[in-house]
C-alpha cells in the first residue's frame, strides 16, 4: 500500500461543519486517506484532525461580516500557506461561500495543480439562474444538495453532480412521537414545543429573547405546555441559555436532531433546521429578527426569492409561516403559535407540505455519494471502499 492520501477540510459554519463531518465518517472508511481541516466538534468527533477550530466564524449579514472582515483575512493567508506546505491530494470546501470562495482563488494563484472539491456551493438553495462559470476554474468538482443548483451550475459549464442532501441520512420521522419521547427523557403526553433560537451569536442575541417571552405568553395561554430549548453544541451556554435553563417549564437540550423529532412544533430560526424540521415532519413557524443595521440590509437587498424558510423556497410556496424583523417580537410569535396548534386540519395539511418538500431533497445516502465522487478524484478502489451503511453515531446522542 502506498502513502496515505490527505483529505483537507475548509468550513465555517456549524452546520457545514456538521455537513463535512458526514462525509469525513464515509471516508474514513477508505484506508488510504487522512483527514484534517479546518472545521469545528463535529468533524473533530469524526476523526478528522482539526489544524484551525472555525466554530465562531460564522456571519450574519453584512454588517456582521465586514467586523470579521480582518480577522478572516489572517485565516484564509494561514489556510492557503499552510494548504501551499501540505499539498493535501484533495481540498474540500464546503458552504462559507465568502469566505471559501475567495480561499479558493487564493489557493489557485498560488498551487495551480491543487484540486479542489466544492461542496454545498454558494447560494446552492437558490433558483435564480445567473452566470457561475468562475467556479469552473476555482474547482474541478462541485457537488451541490439540491437539483436545481445542478441545472443552473452546469448551464455556466461547471462540472457538477447532484447528490441530494444530507439531512436525510440522520433523520427520520419518528413512527410513534410519544414513544420517542419517553425513549429521549422528555415530556411525554403534554404539548411540547420547541424553541431554536440559531447557532450564530448574533441570532441568540436578537432572536432568543423574543423565544423566551413567547414561551411566556404560550404558557399563560396553554398551561400544560412544556419547551424545549435547543443549546447549540460547539458554545459554551451562552447568557440566553443560562436565563433559559432557569425556567422551570423550558429543558435545554444540545441535540437539535432530537428536538425536532420529540416536538409537537417548533418555533425555528432560518437556516439548516427548518430542513431538519421538514424532514422530521414536524409543523413550524420560521422567525428571523437581526440587528438594525441587518434590518436596514434587509430592506435594501434583493435575494431573489419572495420566501425566506427553506421550506418555502423548496417548495415555490408557503408552506410554513414566516415571521421576519419586528414581526419577531413575543405577542406575534405566541399568537402563530396558538392559533398552528389549535388547528389540526393546518398543521396535518402542513405535514403533507412537508413530506412533498422532503422528496425533493433526494433520497438516502448523499454523504456517500459524494465520498464516492472524492474516491473517483483520488483514483481509489471501489474494493477498498465503504461496505456498510451511514453511521448513525454523530447525531444519535440523546436529548
Amino acid at each position: 500500500m502506498g502513502p496515505k492520501q490527505e483529505v483537507f477540510f475548509v468550513t465555517g459554519e456549524p452546520s457545514g461543519d456538521l455537513h463535512a463531518a458526514l462525509l469525513a465518517q464515509e471516508l474514513a472508511q477508505w484506508p488510504g486517506l487522512t483527514l484534517s481541516g479546518v472545521g469545528g466538534p463535529w468533524m473533530r468527533q469524526a476523526g478528522v484532525h482539526i489544524e484551525r477550530d472555525s466554530s465562531t466564524w460564522g456571519t450574519v449579514g453584512i454588517p456582521d461580516a465586514l467586523r470579521r472582515v480582518p480577522y478572516l483575512l489572517l485565516q484564509k493567508h494561514r489556510i492557503v500557506k499552510l494548504i501551499a506546505q501540505r499539498r493535501p491530494a484533495l481540498l474540500i470546501l464546503v458552504d462559507f461561500g465568502a469566505f471559501n470562495i475567495r480561499l479558493a482563488r487564493s489557493v489557485r494563484r498560488r498551487c495551480p495543480q491543487q484540486r479542489i472539491l466544492y461542496y454545498f456551493p454558494p447560494s446552492s438553495w437558490s433558483r435564480r439562474a445567473r452566470d457561475w462559470s468562475f467556479l469552473a476554474q476555482l474547482t474541478d468538482m462541485v457537488v451541490t444538495p439540491f437539483e436545481w443548483s445542478a441545472q443552473n451550475l452546469r448551464a455556466s459549464g461547471v462540472p457538477v453532480e447532484w447528490v441530494g442532501h444530507p439531512v436525510v441520512d440522520h433523520i427520520r420521522p419518528p413512527a410513534d412521537r410519544a414513544e420517542f419521547r419517553r425513549q429521549q427523557g422528555v415530556p411525554s403526553g403534554k404539548p411540547l414545543i420547541g424553541l431554536l433560537p440559531g447557532s450564530r451569536a448574533v441570532e441568540r442575541r436578537c432572536i432568543g429573547p423574543q423565544l423566551l417571552g413567547a414561551a411566556r405568553l404560550i404558557k399563560s395561554k396553554l398551561p400544560e405546555a412544556e419547551f424545549l430549548w435547543s443549546v447549540w453544541p460547539p458554545h459554551k451556554p451562552r447568557r440566553i441559555d443560562r436565563q433559559a435553563a432557569d425556567i422551570d417549564y423550558i429543558t435545554c437540550v444540545h441535540d437539535t436532531q432530537a428536538l425536532v423529532m420529540a416536538a409537537d412544533l417548533v418555533i425555528v430560526t432560518s437556516g439548516t433546521a427548518t430542513l431538519e424540521a421538514t424532514v422530521a415532519d414536524c409543523p413550524m413557524i420560521m422567525v428571523y429578527r437581526g440587528t438594525w443595521p441587518m434590518l436596514i440590509q434587509y430592506w435594501l437587498s434583493d435575494l431573489g426569492t419572495e420566501f425566506y424558510a427553506m421550506p418555502n423556497i423548496i417548495a415555490q410556496r408557503q408552506v410554513v409561516s414566516e415571521l421576519l424583523q419586528w414581526d419577531v417580537n413575543p405577542r406575534r410569535i405566541a399568537d402563530e403559535v396558538m392559533t398552528l396548534y389549535n388547528d389540526s386540519v393546518r398543521r396535518e395539511q402542513m405535514k403533507r407540505d412537508l413530506t412533498e418538500v422532503r422528496a425533493a431533497l433526494g433520497p438516502p445516502g448523499a454523504s456517500r455519494r459524494v465520498a464516492q465522487i472524492v474516491a473517483e478524484l483520488l483514483g481509489l478502489s471501489s474494493d477498498t471502499g465503504p461496505g456498510r451503511t451511514l453511521s448513525s453515531q454523530l447525531v444519535g446522542d440523546k436529548i
